[in-house]
């Protein structure tokens, strides 16, 4: 069977065993991955929802390969968790790394998507979550979190005084 699919050359053997090794390690984490891909996705939506919103130039290339990038990256870092589960050390079906980058990169992206909301419909359902996030994220890093929403308000005037 094995050199029925591999066609019965060198290569043809080599290419069927890495696919079946990529496939045995990537399909434990395959829901973490489209977790992260599908947050990822309803972001870069939004967020050219509000790039509309706001008349600013969207280029599909751009922001196509951006959020590919943002994606290649996210599932570098769950590929590389789950390296270290498994090698390092020697945990097969807890996902503790894995599943910890899993929500640390989805809760980045639902934040990013709630931020979008929030600029999109200032009165949404949204807005006492954003204002608690918000709250938390200042108390977190101590610091002013200026809101997305009143740097396009500043723009917005800064427009109306100069016309």
């Amino acid at each position: 069977m094995f050199n029925s699919i591999s066609g019965e050359t060198l290569f043809g053997k080599i290419i069927t065993a890495a696919g079946s090794l990529a496939v045995a390690y990537i399909s434990p984490i395959v829901g973490l991955l489209v977790a992260c891909f599908a947050t990822s996705m309803i972001d870069m939506y939004y967020g050219i929802k509000v790039a509309r919103k706001y008349k600013k130039k969207i280029t599909s290339g751009k922001t196509w390969k951006g959020t590919l990038h943002k994606i290649k990256d996210e599932f570098a870092i769950l590929l590389l968790a789950r390296l270290i589960e498994h090698t390092v050390l020697g945990i097969d079906n807890t996902f503790i790394l894995t599943g910890g980058a899993a929500v640390i990169i989805t809760l980045t992206e639902m934040w990013s998507i709630l931020e979008n909301l929030n600029t999109l419909n200032p009165d949404g359902p949204w807005k006492s979550l954003g204002k608690f996030l918000k709250k938390k994220g200042e108390d977190f890093v101590g610091i002013e979190l200026k809101h997305k929403d009143n740097e396009h308000t500043d723009d917005n005037t800064n427009t109306d005084k100069e016309s």
